[in-house]
């Protein structure tokens, strides 16, 4: 059973998230990619719902953990001196920003001054170290932290809904809404050198999102600690029954680690391209029609070209096109072998709805199904390289012109 925790509201103008969040120290300042805030606050269920923002550009990279500033104190005034470089720079006080929402409780909150004199607070929320407010930050506090730290890292600094799975304060179970493990993160950058380490969840590639796992990540600050591609599963030591699949409790010798699921993000646009021919998802002749056809063509980069994923239900998902509004489907609502994959406005009808399987053999590549069918697959039908080539549903062959990658647009 997870702790109950407040969470933390977002700034909203008619509804609509600003461009940009706002730091709670950064007056009138803001900066995107170095904030975190949550997605409708923290769960209240099982686990915490979390998003990611924090950028290593000018992060824990640029910043540092190691040295007495931080490690040798309590997490207090005295333990950040307005001498310190982390209380004169957006990006610093950025850092102090997760370190302290990961370290403390709700309700708890730290102050301190730069060295002008200017005060900035930092509330807790996580809580995974609150013996770090009145006293020494020791092995297993700096581990915990870290992890916390590694899992909100988001290089591109965009904001994803992400849940988290540890020991301690975050502890164990699952939620529908983020089912696919990522993976997971530990070590610990309190150290000079800094030790930053993650490895693969089994779901690494699906569901990738800007600035994770599975997308190529620019400037990350964390390793495999095991090989470029090496999966948790196989290098880690799973968390005790029942929690045994909720995450790992021990990789190499770091016992805190954390572990992240997520999901396909809303926001997101994606392009989804077929592993023979690397050809791409479109609507024909960019048409907004409903019943206009589905085809393959070469990306291009075009509207037409990218969609958005969004879960209806678990595992339940409405493929829209960023073009013309209207969604994936089944002409006639058919579920025959041979027919013809649309687009149409959404009803949600169940030739709406598709589900992504991971091929786990053939990591990063993907059987989309229409839920309404589930032995069918979406499948280039006809001169199987050409462009403008039309997608059918037809039975799963296991071939490798039925499965698809499904990554963000550039």
């Amino acid at each position: 059973m997870r702790t109950r925790i407040s969470g933390w509201s977002l700034v909203l103008v008619g509804g609509t998230l600003l461009g940009g969040c706002f730091p709670p120290d950064a007056g009138s300042e803001r900066d995107s990619q170095e904030d975190l805030v949550t997605t409708n606050g923290l769960s209240m269920i099982n686990g915490l719902s979390m998003t990611n923002g924090l950028s290593m550009l000018n992060g824990l990279a640029g910043n540092g953990l190691s040295g007495s500033n931080l490690q040798m104190y309590p997490l207090s005034s005295k333990g950040l001196p307005a001498t310190s470089s982390f209380m004169n720079s957006t990006a610093g006080r950025s850092t102090v920003t997760y370190l302290v929402r990961c370290a403390l409780p709700s309700g708890h909150t730290i102050t301190a001054k730069d060295t002008k004199g200017t005060s900035y607070s930092f509330p807790g929320q996580i809580g995974v170290a609150p013996e770090w407010e009145s006293g020494n930050c020791n092995a297993t506090c700096q581990e915990r932290v870290s992890a916390c730290m590694l899992a909100h890292v988001n290089t591109s600094g965009q904001h994803i809904s992400i849940w988290l799975d540890s020991e301690g304060a975050i502890g164990w179970g699952s939620n529908s809404n983020y089912p696919y493990q990522e993976g997971s993160f530990f070590g610990n950058i309190f150290l000079n050198p800094p030790v930053a380490d993650f490895c693969n969840g089994k779901d690494f590639d699906l569901g990738t999102v800007p600035g994770r796992l599975g997308v190529g990540q620019n400037n990350a600050p964390y390793k495999n600690a095991f090989w470029s591609g090496a999966l948790c599963q196989s290098n880690c030591s799973n968390a005790d029954s029942p929690n045994s699949n909720d995450g790992f409790k021990q990789c190499l010798s770091y016992k805190h680690v954390v572990t992240v699921w997520r999901n396909f993000d809303p926001n997101t646009q994606y392009k989804i391209c077929n592993k023979t021919t690397s050809r791409c998802l479109e609507v024909a002749g960019s048409s907004t029609s409903d019943g206009a056809a589905i085809q393959q063509r070469t990306f291009s980069g075009g509207s037409n070209q990218k969609w958005t994923i969004t879960q209806v239900s678990p595992l339940k998902y409405k493929v829209v096109n960023v073009n013309s509004g209207k969604s994936l489907d089944s002409k006639s609502g058919s579920t025959s072998s041979g027919t013809a994959v649309i687009q149409d406005g959404y009803k949600g009808s169940s030739t709406q709805l598709w589900a992504f399987t991971s091929l786990g053999d053939q990591p990063g590549f993907y059987e989309i199904t229409p839920t309404a069918n589930s032995w069918a697959s979406i499948t280039p039908w006809g001169s199987l390289y050409s462009d403008g080539t039309p997608i059918q549903e037809w039975t799963y062959l296991t071939a490798d012109f039925q499965k698809w990658t499904i990554t963000p647009a550039n």
